[in-house]
């Protein structure tokens, strides 16, 4: 098994997320990357989230998008470049009410690990998705391995997970 990479550019508009988030499907299906069900359901929650968010904050004509599968070591990558320095933030508590702000909250809990890379001229955005044979994420309260932050990287831009 080999891994695969692929990055496409799509237009900054609304249905670019639908279109990105068949691109991705439709990669790791070329890809034979084994999925299930659930792992399906998931990559289409993360991509559309991360798109979405470029789509609606970010500047710009073009989004990127990355697509990473390792499927030896059961991992999946969805990264999205776009031309704002602005980075991400989660609410800590969105109102039960809002329509949206629960995006980036979703994310870090169906990632393995996420975060955010500042570029000249923007940012890549990116989660890191389990695939079926996976280990099971570690629990919220074991310590993390060799001594490295909780999740791997730091918190969002409160700015990586």
């Amino acid at each position: 098994m080999s891994v695969h990479r692929r990055w496409f550019s799509l237009p900054r508009e609304p249905a670019t997320v639908a279109a990105g988030r068949r691109r991705v499907r439709d990669l790791l299906t070329a890809w034979n990357t084994p999925l299930d069900e659930d792992t399906r359901f998931t990559l289409d929650l993360v991509t559309s989230e991360l798109l979405g968010n470029a789509v609606r904050h970010a500047t710009g004509d073009a989004v990127t998008v990355g697509v990473h599968a390792d499927p030896l070591h059961h991992r999946a990558v969805i990264e999205v470049y776009d031309s704002s320095p602005v980075l991400p933030t989660a609410p800590a508590h969105p109102d039960e009410d809002a329509e949206s702000g629960r995006g980036l909250l979703l994310v870090a809990e169906l990632a393995l690990a996420h975060g955010v890379v500042r570029k000249r001229g923007g940012k890549w955005v990116w989660a890191e998705i389990a695939l079926p044979g996976a280990a099971a994420r570690p629990a919220a309260d074991d310590p993390p391995p060799h001594g490295a932050p909780r999740g791997g990287v730091a918190p969002w831009a409160m700015t990586c997970h």
